[in-house]
């Protein structure tokens, strides 16, 4: 029984946690192939090298364009504007004109990028020479179609999240990492591994197969993930079909929070451009040596975004569902209660998931690119802990913003955005103009870590006057506890690693020392939660892992009939 007063109750928060198990578990499997092709990566092209640096800008540009056009915007329009149609507004006739609107834009929008893929790659970097900047062009061509399926992959599976079909979305990206890592080993296999010095695939020497190989396949990847989601729309008989009919189609509210989610999202890419474009110029401030620069970025972020999908994205987007549902109704103290859930939830985990890459971060990266030599690994892990001190405000700033979304106001989201992104970019030059050019993604991830925090701070106050603050006494008093208990954890995983051979000498002793250290720190953070009365995560986690032990039994079941 829930205890009074407490959100959700017994039923909605099973339900709640069974939907985020499902869509955890697919982000999981996602994000396991994600490695696979990460290490495969590294293995085809390496980390430091100029050829890693160009195909990382080419490939991260749709997701630059992604982030602003498709990732922000439409997920901060559709669910809302879907959840309101189907509660009496037109439901799929709504629906297909506000989808049709968003293909043709996205149409539109990747054909002009793609053409500008030259004047992109040179706004995208700093310092390159002729030969780095010519690979990266034709990278980009290849990649940036990419921005057009990831949109459609966004609109589709909005779709789905507002009629409750959670999984779908979260498992879609298993078939592009599939396709990207059969492409990666053809890749290998036809034409060699890069080695340490970064000489096997130099710049000069790339031809037209191997680039169409290397970037084609990523772009198809992204392709069938997108296509896939027509198989659970076709199931769930949501009758779509092409509708030009956009003047008064009801599409107004929608348009008044695109414009300012969008240029929130404009001044959010503007700071993160500026920090890759730092980032990429660090080979060259070193005169040449091979120090970190945007692909170790990229790759440490690949790592720091594991327990943030997993938990953070995964609750954030069924309790989106769910905070819609009640500000469409006017119901301003279940919003609250919900937000709340969600921060001491995702708090809980994310707060335990920052001492374990602090701690275990090193013997991670060497099991997960194995690939790449001790100095690539070392960069790696380096660039990690500071951006994993980040990963408590950056959930609770997603679980914010999505409260102002549900109240389809995009102005509150732009007015805080606005000094977070001041705050980045003042970080970002000071790292570049303060420290050795092989510390500058160290300094470029601790600042991202500030203006995460100064956000939590900005829009904890403006929930205020939304919603009438955020539960907070309760939600300090959770965070106190799983801070000493991850401080506790987190030191016992220190004397453990110590006591254990060098991590990084081989991987039987990085798997050594995260088997080990990372089984004794999850183990005392537990005990130190229980002693300390923390039931959030146990409550969370109880009824999804009994909903994933059922269809478990369900499936063994159905396998020993056949």
């Amino acid at each position: 029984m829930a205890r009074a007063g407490e959100y959700p109750v017994s039923g909605q928060e099973k339900s709640l946690a069974g939907s985020t198990a499902v869509m955890a578990s697919g982000t999981l499997v996602s994000r396991i192939l994600g490695f696979a092709r990460a290490a495969a990566l590294t293995a085809a092209i390496g980390v430091l090298s100029h050829q890693a640096n160009a195909f990382d800008t080419a490939n991260r540009l749709p997701d630059f364009f992604y982030a602003i056009i498709a990732g922000g915007v439409l997920n901060a329009i559709l669910v809302p504007q879907i959840v309101r149609a189907y509660q009496g507004r037109g439901g799929d006739a709504f629906v297909s004109r506000l989808l049709t609107l968003g293909v043709v834009a996205l149409a539109a929008v990747t054909a002009i990028l793609t053409l500008s893929a030259g004047l992109l790659i040179t706004f995208y970097t700093k310092g390159w020479p002729a030969g780095q900047k010519a690979l990266a062009v034709s990278f980009a061509l290849w990649c940036l179609p990419q921005l057009f399926f990831y949109g459609l992959y966004t609109l589709f599976g909005q779709l789905l999240n507002a009629r409750g079909s959670f999984g779908p979305y979260m498992w879609a990206p298993v078939v592009n990492n599939i396709v990207a890592i059969a492409g990666l080993v053809a890749f290998i296999v036809l034409y060699g591994r890069e080695n340490a010095a970064g000489k096997v695939h130099a710049v000069g020497t790339w031809t037209f197969p191997q680039i169409a190989l290397l970037a084609g396949c990523t772009t198809l990847g992204v392709v069938l993930q997108a296509l896939v989601l027509l198989i659970p729309i076709r199931r769930l008989k949501i009758k779509l079909r092409p509708d030009f009919r956009w003047r008064g189609a009801g599409l107004g509210s929608a348009a008044r929070v695109a414009v300012w989610t969008l240029a929130a999202l404009i001044m959010e890419q503007i700071a993160t451009w500026l920090a890759y474009k730092m980032a990429s110029g660090a080979t060259q401030a070193a005169g040449g040596a091979m120090v970190p620069a945007n692909a170790t970025l990229t790759y440490a972020l690949t790592i720091y975004v594991i327990p943030h999908s997993l938990i953070t994205v995964s609750l954030t987007t069924a309790l989106f569902t769910t905070m819609s549902q009640a500000a469409g109704r006017g119901d301003i103290a279940a919003v609250r209660r919900t937000l709340s859930y969600g921060i001491r939830t995702t708090s809980a985990f994310t707060l335990f998931a920052s001492a374990f890459l602090i701690t275990l971060g090193a013997p991670l990266c060497r099991l997960l690119f194995f690939a790449v030599d001790r100095a690539a690994v070392e960069a790696i892990s380096r660039a990690l802990i500071p951006l994993s001190l980040g990963l408590v405000p950056l959930g609770i700033t997603l679980l914010i913003k999505r409260v102002f979304f549900a109240f389809e106001d995009g102005r509150t989201v732009f007015a805080f955005q606005v000094p977070m992104s001041l705050l980045f970019m003042a970080g970002c030059l000071v790292s570049v103009y303060w420290l050795e050019p092989q510390w500058w993604v160290v300094g470029i991830g601790l600042a991202q870590t500030l203006s995460y925090i100064a956000g939590v701070v900005l829009r904890l106050d403006s929930l205020r006057f939304r919603i009438g603050g955020v539960d907070g006494r309760r939600v300090a008093w959770l965070l106190a506890r799983c801070t000493v208990a991850a401080l506790v954890a987190g030191e016992v995983g220190h004397v453990i690693v110590q006591a254990l051979p060098p991590a990084l000498d081989s991987l039987a002793s990085s798997a050594l020392t995260l088997a080990a250290a990372g089984l004794a720190m999850v183990l005392v953070y537990g005990l130190c939660l229980r002693t300390m009365a923390v039931r959030e995560l146990s409550d969370f986690l109880g009824p999804a892992l009994t909903r994933l032990t059922r269809r478990g039994k369900a499936k063994d079941s159905r396998s020993t009939m056949n």
